[in-house]
């Protein structure tokens, strides 16, 4: 998906999180790019990141606000993220 393509649907539904999840490092420059394009677009929303390959390091480089490693504890991430 595009980045653009989250951008615009941020825009419109109002999401708070998006979630982001690569299963080989072919995903690092596109979730990269994906949230630059969200930061850049001035946005509030949290970014989560995930996958196979992923992991915190990667997220605070790229500049997520979370990482999880499974589905799980991407919950418990996304309530913290939103102080629930």
């Amino acid at each position: 998906v595009p980045p653009a393509k989250f951008v615009e649907t941020v825009k419109e539904t109002g999401a708070t999180i998006v979630g982001l999840s690569g299963f080989l490092t072919l995903a690092y420059d596109p979730m990269k790019e994906t949230v630059a394009a969200l930061k850049d677009a001035g946005l509030d929303v949290k970014i989560m990141i995930g996958g196979a390959p992923v992991t915190g390091e990667f997220a605070k480089e790229i500049g997520a606000d979370a990482y999880a490693s499974n589905a799980a504890s991407a919950v418990d991430k996304g309530k913290e993220l939103l102080g629930l």
